[in-house]
């Protein structure tokens, strides 16, 4: 599975959802070094399935060129498109006057909560209170057969086009493809090369490793680097080694995309709250200053004379020469100081924590914690 290369709208970070935006130069870079890095590989196959998005078939086009398999059969569907944004398609995730009209935490909500939708782009009361100029740009990089059947939602005359969805619904869309469509060939022996999105590649690893709701939606997927499942005849994966989220595919590492790969993989989210909740051994939702000193001593004694806590690819190994030292009061002072205050007595509660991700991974990372 490949997520597409980067789109002019992830550069501009703008809810993309079903607008056919280009790749940009780096994107069709990131699909050119994507089939290289296959075809190092030997890896050969019998058929792609791929988005009817240009950003998804295009970089499966130049990934397969790029792999010396241009001629390999390949499949576009729309159920493989990006989760639909609704009437947010167009405008910048951070746009003031959805924030002022909304508020930051409705934002969040329509874009993290597995069940919530955006409004809807039939959403008439929801109109003048979006950003007029985003919104004629949504509408006018959305593919017009997805409007020409709006119609035909209530007959038969055409596929059901969604005008928003959740999370759950985009899930629920792309594993029934997986099922009725890509499984099928998979288990006939196949070799399947997937090109899509974020939010449906979620849901196909989702499917194949059996993933809970609440740990999927930790899981980022880079864009342009491959992530490779062998799976046995009952459409098990093969297991090699397991990585910490549960999901036991491999992604295909080279020169090009070391430097990408540890970003995602040293700054989610799933590592801090993994360690709020150790911190917080009386399980009340709070850390004190002194939980957050206790945990850290732990958290280190327990990591110099156990692995549990590296990861288990030698690629993301950290050197921790200081695991054995004592922490020093003053970066634990100095920590406390860039995560807001939840209440008067200095408690920190794990939205506080994860709020303050940017400035607290930096002295994290010097605390040698993120392992």
């Amino acid at each position: 599975m490949i997520r597409h290369g980067e789109s002019a709208w992830n550069l501009s970070k703008r809810f993309t959802g079903w607008c056919d935006v280009p790749l940009t130069e780096h994107g069709v870079k990131d699909a050119k070094d994507a089939g290289r890095l296959m075809k190092e590989r030997g890896m050969q196959f019998d058929v792609a399935f791929t988005s009817s998005l240009e950003r998804a078939w295009r970089t499966c086009a130049l990934t397969l060129s790029n792999a010396g398999q241009s001629s390999v059969e390949t499949v576009r569907s729309w159920r493989l498109n990006e989760r639909h944004y609704g009437a947010l398609q167009g405008h910048l995730k951070t746009c003031p006057k959805l924030i002022n009209e909304f508020g930051e935490q409705q934002l969040i909500e329509w874009r993290r909560a597995y069940d919530t939708a955006p409004p809807s782009l039939q959403d008439e009361g929801i109109t003048p209170k979006l950003h007029a100029e985003s919104v004629q740009l949504g509408n006018s990089m959305v593919d017009p057969r997805y409007y020409i059947n709006i119609n035909n939602n209530n007959n038969n005359n055409g596929p059901s086009f969604p005008l928003t969805e959740s999370l759950k619904d985009c899930e629920k869309r792309a594993f029934s493809y997986w099922e009725e469509v890509i499984a099928p060939r998979v288990k006939n022996g196949e070799r399947v090369l997937i090109v899509a999105h974020a939010n449906t590649i979620r849901a196909l690893v989702k499917a194949v490793d059996k993933i809970s709701d609440d740990m999927i939606r930790h899981l980022k997927i880079p864009n342009g680097i491959p992530l490779v499942y062998t799976l046995d005849r009952n459409l098990e994966p093969i297991i090699d080694s397991v990585h910490e989220l549960g999901f036991q595919a491999k992604y295909l590492i080279s020169p090009h995309t070391h430097e990408k790969m540890m970003a995602y993989e040293s700054c989610t989210r799933k590592k801090l709250v993994a360690l709020f909740e150790f911190i917080d051994k009386d399980k009340d939702g709070i850390i004190s200053t002194f939980d957050l000193q206790s945990g850290m001593t732990r958290l280190l004694s327990s990591s110099s004379s156990s692995s549990s806590f590296a990861s288990s690819s030698s690629s993301f190994s950290l050197a921790s020469s200081r695991q054995e030292e004592q922490i020093c009061e003053f970066e634990i002072e100095e920590l406390l100081r860039c995560v807001p205050q939840a209440d008067s007595t200095g408690g920190i509660t794990l939205k506080h924590f994860l709020d303050a991700e940017a400035n607290v991974l930096p002295g994290l990372t010097r605390l040698r914690l993120l392992q």
